[in-house]
This record gives structure tokens, C-alpha cells and sequence, in this order.
């Protein structure tokens, strides 16, 4: 090795003057915005979200809290009975399906359930959102079974189209026939006694948006009744001459009936 005024005696490395090289580590990028995870979990039915709403809500909350609603005073004249507290067991009001148990009475203001009947209903609620699940999975299963039996009960063209037309096992009907696929239609003219061939495919139906549709659906608005007046109306003093004159202030005249 030729040795310079920059290298040292007995060594074959360079100098300690001269800086290393230090390799830049590259950094992967990530991408900006939200990842869209594939869950196949289908969206859950009103009814469970209203279970799974109620549920929590007896969870969260003491039972002292008035609805900001005012409740409903109809006594269930024009609602159904409420099936959780169906009285007030302070004032004996009857409560309709609009006075939601987690709230207090909306005439005394005492709580409708005590600690130990929120703990059952909460219990019960649990089981009852399990169930639900179960049979609309059990219903989702059967549909898709029965789909895959209409489609297998068709004739294919050839071995190709049948084994490109069979779902894998575990597979679901929609992944493995895509909504906007092209098929092919064979039609006769029964004036010409020819074969036709023609080619159609269905409309587009976007999955994101019907999944995403149940969880903003509106909940409905009820009539309610609003609470009785506090101060009694009370009639003027009656005329000792009519007793029996209507003191509602109503312009009612009385018709005597017609002789025959």
C-alpha cells in the first residue's frame, strides 16, 4: 500500500480525519388517510341496536334524571303499555313505551327501577341482544345456503362455468358473484328462428352506502302528551235560576225534539 501523510504506520485504514460515510435508513411512508379494514361482521338490525341502546343507557345512568323529553302522560291511552315499568310504583301513573325506564317518573320524579331490578333488566337485556344475534345469523346463514342451492339447481355451459360458477366453502354468494358481473342471455326470435345472444349487466349497488344506511336512520318522533295543568279551571258561581246551565262558556242552545 502506498502510504501518504494521511495514512497511519502499520494499519491499513484511513485516517480518523476523514469523516465515514453514514447511509441514510429510508423511512417507509405511510399513507395519509384512514385504512378500510374489510370486516365481513354484517351491520346489526335496529332491533338489536335499540336493545344494545337501552342496555347501556340502564348502564350509564342512575335512574334520577327526568327525560328531556317531558315523558308521556297518554297512560298508555295512545301508546302501548311500557313492557319494563308499566306503573310508577311512587305515584301509580301508568307508563307507556314512551317513558324509557332508565328515566325517572315524569309526574313524581322518583326512579322507576331500584339497583337490584336495573342489575335483572340489564341481565335480561344482555340475553335477549345474544339471542337476537344468534337467530339473525342463523336466518343470514339459511338465506345464503338457500341462494346457493338456486344457483346450483341451473345448468352451466361448460366445466369452467360450473367450477367458476360453485362458491368456495366458507365463501359468501355476494364475494364470489360480483353485483355488476356481465351475463350472457341466449334468446330465440320466434319470428326469424334464430339464436340471439345478448349481454346484460345489473345495476351497480354500492355496499358501503346501504351498510352505512341503517346506523344513520332517524329515529321515529312520537306524539306525546303533555302533563296535565297544575291549578285545577274551576266554573264561575252557577245561577240559582239555571243549575244546569253549562258553565264552559260552549254557545249551546237546546233543541226540544220534534212531535210526531
Amino acid at each position: 500500500m502506498h502510504h501518504t501523510a494521511w495514512t497511519k504506520k502499520g494499519s491499513s485504514l484511513p485516517s480518523d480525519r476523514i469523516p465515514p460515510k453514514v447511509q441514510a435508513q429510508v423511512t417507509p411512508i405511510k399513507a395519509k388517510g384512514k385504512q378500510k379494514h374489510n370486516d365481513s361482521t354484517p351491520p346489526k338490525s335496529k332491533e338489536v341496536r335499540a336493545l344494545e341502546k337501552l342496555r347501556d343507557d340502564l348502564r350509564k345512568t342512575s335512574g334520577q334524571d327526568k327525560d328531556p323529553k317531558g315523558g308521556c302522560f297518554c297512560q298508555a291511552r295512545m301508546h302501548t303499555l311500557s313492557p319494563y315499568t308499566p306503573i310508577c310504583r311512587a305515584c301509580g301513573l301508568i307508563l307507556c313505551e314512551l317513558n324509557l325506564p332508565h328515566f325517572a317518573c315524569p309526574h313524581c320524579g322518583n326512579a322507576l327501577l331500584t339497583s337490584a331490578a336495573r342489575d335483572s333488566l340489564v341481565e335480561s337485556l344482555s340475553a335477549k341482544v345474544d339471542e337476537t344475534l344468534a337467530k339473525e345469523e342463523e336466518e343470514r346463514q339459511r338465506a345464503i345456503q338457500v341462494a346457493r342451492n338456486a344457483e346450483g339447481a341451473f345448468p352451466t355451459l361448460s366445466a369452467a362455468a360450473s367450477r367458476a360458477g360453485t362458491p368456495a366453502p366458507g365463501s359468501d354468494t355476494q364475494t364470489s358473484h360480483p353485483v355488476n358481473q356481465t351475463h350472457k342471455i341466449l334468446s330465440l326470435d320466434s319470428k326469424t328462428r334464430k339464436v340471439k345472444v345478448s349481454s346484460y349487466t345489473p345495476p351497480a349497488i354500492s355496499r358501503a352506502a346501504s351498510a352505512e344506511r341503517p346506523a344513520k336512520e332517524a329515529e321515529p318522533e312520537h306524539k306525546r302528551v303533555p302533563a296535565p295543568p297544575i291549578e285545577v279551571v274551576c266554573s264561575s258561581a252557577a245561577n240559582p235560576q239555571r243549575p244546569w246551565a253549562n258553565m264552559r262558556g260552549l254557545n249551546v242552545t237546546y233543541v226540544p225534539p220534534s212531535r210526531a
